[in-house]
């Protein structure tokens, strides 16, 4: 709550500053970053637009507006705003990784794995872009892939739950229960340090169901 209230009074801030200078494309911009925090993504989204029509070569603007429309599930509005954003600013890694992780939700994977090496080029030590190919070369079945990228998001961000979460994963698909079994108790460690009670509840289900497999319950 505490949070949201700062948050609030920001947007109160860029409120005065839009009414003092209305053509003052940053204060649209942070505006909308605001209020994408508070939840308020239409606000947001004509917040983001209003900016690019002050400032058409706005790549951040551009490159917020399509996590919004992620949020809102406009994954193909999303790629057109990211190709906006990569076309004023060509070295922009987030715009790579996240049309990436879009690809990847749409099933283009191997336009998702071009777009996700892409932005470990262009950023090699973001821990969230190793973490987001290892996802995509699981879908389509690399499993032994997958398991070397979370390996590398966590040395990058060694409390990283959700790379030991998948990694977990990746290596029950390998038959590598043992070890899974080790990289899910590690990820529900991390977890509940952290209060991500989502995660936490995801783990313990996984967990549970290996404890029944192993025991023959439900067969």
């Amino acid at each position: 709550m505490q949070e949201n209230n700062s948050i609030q009074e920001s947007v109160f801030a860029f409120d005065q500053a839009i009414r003092l200078k209305p053509d003052y494309a940053e204060a649209y911009y942070n505006r909308g970053v605001a209020k994408s925090r508070l939840g308020e993504y239409e606000a947001a989204l004509a917040d983001y637009d209003r900016a690019i029509r002050l400032k058409p070569d706005y790549a951040e603007a551009y490159y917020n507006m399509g996590v919004v429309k992620v949020r809102l599930e406009k994954y193909e509005a999303a790629l057109a705003d990211f190709n906006q954003a990569i076309l004023f600013k060509s070295d922009f890694a987030e715009a790579y990784c996240n049309m990436g992780v879009v690809k990847g939700r749409l099933k283009k994977y191997e336009a998702a794995l071009a777009d996700l090496d892409k932005a470990i080029d262009l950023k090699p030590n973001d821990a969230e872009t190793y973490r987001n190919r290892g996802g995509v070369r699981g879908k389509i079945g690399d499993h032994e892939a997958a398991v070397a990228d979370f390996a590398q998001a966590i040395d990058l961000k060694s409390d990283f739950a959700e790379a030991y979460c998948n990694m977990g994963v990746a290596k029950q698909y390998l038959g590598q229960l043992d070890e899974a079994r080790t990289n899910f108790k590690v990820a529900l460690d991390l977890a509940k340090k952290s209060g991500n009670d989502k995660l936490k509840a995801e783990i313990e289900q996984i967990l549970q169901e290996l404890s029944n497999a192993a025991q023959g319950i439900g067969r």
